[in-house]
């Protein structure tokens, strides 16, 4: 072949010859690539069956994990309120080693002021319930107005040191600091679960649907019972824990110190069956519930504090009423002088716990029979 003048023959074999050899190479080459754009395909889309099966695994593990980010939120809350009340209990016993006949901060009202018996003004913020006047929460019977303000609750001064203002006498410009107080964030007094009322209790509180925190300015009660007979001038024997020195709280281990609130009168489930008449009557009226659902969706279970400072979950439903060591205890018990015949109400226990103080003789107290909100017929 001429290369410099090829002929017009043998320009189109040439041609023929590029063309027969680029097919070759082609058809060679076409395999690779379409396995390529195969496997590009298989890659950049999902079918609808696999996706389906995607979101089916999807919703089968957030159906497993739910319930258990559930519970592990609700044993996160009922850890935080036992740290609350512990902590609680810990300042009050701190508070006792400087007052020396008191175990829990005495409220400056009580004996003088009707309603005022102590359970929650120990501790915590101005509440909004039960207000004096119309809606007005600044007029509520557990704020600072009516003179239960943070800063004359005792074991504040313990926890949050250098004290709270006091501004019962200073309102401030269209109440403001009166409504501060109510907006305190004390969370040592707020237990997390604080849903509110779940049975059992004041009526005055299940019909404000507020949380405890909130009416009253704390989540947690302080073991104030008032067990026992009324004395001189119908004033009335205190056997818990408080108004004691912690010397005279025999079994601190097991004694009620402070609970959340919505276990306070638990123990009044079997109320009916000890013939006591001031167990039967007082704040809970003749409609009282037969369950406590708690917070912690546990009938019957409560956060609580013992006088020795621990902590943890007790149940208490209602009280066992056991034979008395007689020669034990006092032998003025809720009856005549001299008798034992009304032992059954002042043994106020269940297992594990116990709210009386015997044989601790009780203590008498400055809160008057109709102070306490009892119906009692004092002892000639």
């Amino acid at each position: 072949m001429n290369y410099k003048n090829p002929t017009s023959r043998e320009l189109q074999f040439a041609r023929t010859l590029g063309r027969t050899v680029t097919t070759q190479r082609t058809q060679m080459q076409s395999p690779a690539k379409a396995q390529l754009r195969r496997t590009a395909h298989k890659r950049g889309a999902f079918t609808l069956i696999e996706l389906l099966i995607v979101v089916a695994t999807i919703a089968l593990l957030i159906s497993i994990l739910l319930p258990s980010l559930k519970r592990a939120r609700a044993q996160a809350k009922m850890a935080v309120s036992q740290a609350n009340v512990r902590a609680i209990a810990t300042s009050s016993l701190i508070f006792a080693t400087e007052n020396n006949d008191l175990s829990i901060p005495v409220h400056p009202l009580m004996g003088g002021v009707h309603g005022t018996v102590g359970e929650f003004e120990y501790g915590g913020k101005s509440g909004i319930g039960e207000p004096q006047s119309g809606n007005d929460p600044t007029s509520s019977k557990w704020g600072t107005a009516e003179g239960r303000g943070p800063a004359t609750r005792g074991l504040n001064a313990i926890i949050y040191k250098g004290g709270l203002s006091d501004y019962q006498d200073n309102p401030g410009k269209e109440n403001v600091n009166w409504l501060d107080d109510t907006r305190l964030d004390l969370a040592i007094f707020r237990a997390p679960s604080d849903t509110g009322y779940v049975g059992h209790h004041y009526s005055a509180w299940r019909d404000s649907g507020l949380t405890s925190y909130d009416h009253y300015g704390n989540s947690y009660a302080a073991s104030t019972a008032w067990i026992g007979a009324p004395g001189p001038n119908c004033l009335l024997y205190s056997n818990s824990a408080y108004l004691k020195p912690m010397t005279r709280v025999p079994n601190p281990a097991n004694t009620l110190f402070f609970l959340e609130n919505c276990g306070l009168f638990g123990w009044r489930k079997s109320y009916g069956l000890d013939q006591c008449p001031f167990l039967s009557g007082g704040p809970l009226g003749p409609d009282v519930e037969t369950v406590i659902k708690g917070w912690h969706a546990k009938p019957w279970h409560f956060a609580t504090a013992f006088a020795d400072g621990h902590a943890g979950m007790a149940r208490i439903e209602g009280h066992n009423v056991p034979q008395p060591r007689l020669g034990a205890y006092p032998s003025h018990l809720n009856g005549s002088p001299g008798t034992y015949q009304g032992y059954h109400c002042v043994i106020i226990r269940g297992q594990g716990w116990q709210q009386d103080t015997l044989p601790a003789a009780p203590v008498l107290t400055t809160v008057e029979c109709v102070q306490s909100g009892a119906i009692i017929n004092p002892i000639e």
